[in-house]
């Protein structure tokens, strides 16, 4: 009853394990990275800013507009210059303007600036690809690790049943009295041996799901398991498109390429706004403000019959009588300036910041040629080794194909001879590890001509996952 028990908590655990484990394609790898990868996230802000930018070199050409407000307490002796006196008491103004400038002129720095922030903007689109590009290549080379592993793991676990099958064999023969311990001790530790390369195989195993998941930046406390990819032999017999037809499919795709090319155009453009940093500036500006004061002050008035002029009602000791401070509508009125002025700056000597800024953007655009350089050689040294990793691939497959045919033919002739006692142990040994070392290779083989495939083909750009999956 107890071993009932055990055996259904057992099932129930396998079964709650698979179901939580999540099972992901190359697809899905591919697609997590592109979602996850920092490097890609970081390209899409700076792309952001690069296109906010742009934006703003456009805008340049436009006027700029600004308001002005204030509101003042001044005490003591001062200098009223709305009421335009002396006065020494306590005193509240203000005022407002609107004040525009348009700069008709700037040695094209404006101009340079629109081309040069655009070249940027589409550099920075280009480091997004050149990211993508780059993940992929990186998840494919992961995963295709993980299940080139998931197959030698199944190779060495057929063989060992091979083995304990003819352990089982010898086991029995031994206790019928027609076979010998020898031979039972043999497989025994061939046995023991292939357990070991078996536990070995799988620590690889364990290592390189967890390289990929820390790749994919998911937690590797959760279950994940990789799907398989189905290898069509007839496609990995194919023959591949010549290393020119290659090559200028890579160099014509090529996102880091295109995002050094644009990048170098911009630092001319840099180069350019530095050298008519000397060039004058013309600017247009006009404003229109008003003010107030406490010190306005309006007084009691009439008409001198005599002259027929406005003049100030006086108190019994001579002094105007005084209504109050001038409505601040009124003062806004009639305390209106208006101005508008042409300048000309002409830059004479600026400490040499100019010719300081003129050799520093010549070293950015000769660094920027060298990137540019270091970049076309990068692509073609990765395009060259990739295309002759898959000749080479394409090559091991043909060899290991015809070579495997013949160490399972050798191993069927061996496996006869033992069993009817016509050839020893070690003979029969020999003959299956070939075989086992035949089907490792194959299965390398294999993947090696899928792996070069899907880097090609990110290189130029036609990465079809429907197609390998």
């Amino acid at each position: 009853m107890k071993k009932l028990i055990y055996t259904s908590l057992f099932a129930l655990l396998v079964v709650f394990s698979a179901h939580g484990q999540k099972v992901l394609t190359l697809e899905e790898c591919i697609n997590i990275a592109l979602d996850n990868n920092i490097n890609i996230k970081t390209a899409r802000n700076n792309a952001v800013s690069a296109r906010a930018g742009y934006a703003q070199s456009k805008f340049n050409f436009l006027p700029s507009l600004s308001g002005f407000a204030t509101h003042r307490w001044n005490e003591g002796l001062q200098f009223d210059q709305t009421s335009g006196g002396l006065v020494n008491k306590t005193t509240l103004s203000g005022g407002g303007s609107l004040s525009a400038n348009l700069t008709v002129f700037n040695g094209f720095q404006n101009s340079l600036n629109v081309v040069r922030t655009k070249f940027l903007y589409e550099a920075s689109e280009q480091a997004i690809e050149s990211n993508i590009q780059a993940t992929e290549a990186s998840v494919v080379g992961s995963f295709l690790q993980v299940v080139s592993t998931q197959e030698n793991l199944k190779i060495q676990e057929q063989t060992l049943g091979l083995l304990k099958e003819q352990l089982n064999r010898e086991e029995k023969r031994e206790a019928a009295g027609v076979g010998n311990m020898e031979q039972v001790y043999n497989f025994r530790s061939q046995v023991a041996a292939q357990n070991l390369q078996i536990v070995n195989q799988r620590n690889l195993l364990e290592s390189s799901k967890l390289a990929l998941t820390q790749l994919l930046l998911l937690d590797p406390a959760d279950d994940y398991d990789f799907q398989g990819i189905t290898i069509d032999d007839a496609k990995l017999e194919e023959e591949i498109a010549d290393y020119g037809s290659v090559y200028d499919k890579s160099t014509a795709y090529s996102p880091a390429l295109k995002s050094a090319e644009l990048n170098l155009e911009a630092t001319k453009k840099s180069l350019k706004m530095s050298q008519f940093a000397w060039m004058p500036t013309l600017s247009i500006n006009a404003s229109y403000g008003t003010n107030w004061s406490s010190n306005v002050r309006d007084y009691q008035t009439e008409i001198d019959p005599a002259t027929g002029e406005t003049v100030f009602v006086r108190d019994g000791d001579g002094n105007r009588i005084d209504l109050g401070v001038t409505s601040l509508g009124t003062q806004f009125d009639n305390n209106v300036s208006k101005s508008a002025s042409f300048n000309l700056n002409i830059p004479i000597f600026s400490r040499f910041q100019n010719r300081t800024n003129l050799q520093q953007t010549k070293i950015q655009m000769l660094n920027s040629e060298l990137t540019l350089e270091q970049t076309r050689n990068t692509l073609t040294n990765q395009v060259q080794q990739a295309y002759l990793n898959l000749v080479n691939a394409k090559t091991s497959y043909v060899a290991a194909l015809e070579s495997l045919v013949n160490l399972n033919t050798s191993f069927e002739f061996a496996q006869n001879r033992y069993e009817s006692g016509t050839i020893d142990f070690v003979t029969y040994l020999t003959s299956l590890n070939g075989k086992n070392r035949g089907e490792l290779e194959l299965v390398r083989s294999k993947y090696a001509i899928l792996f070069r495939q899907l880097i090609i083909d990110i290189y130029t750009g036609e990465l079809n996952l429907g197609a390998g999956n």
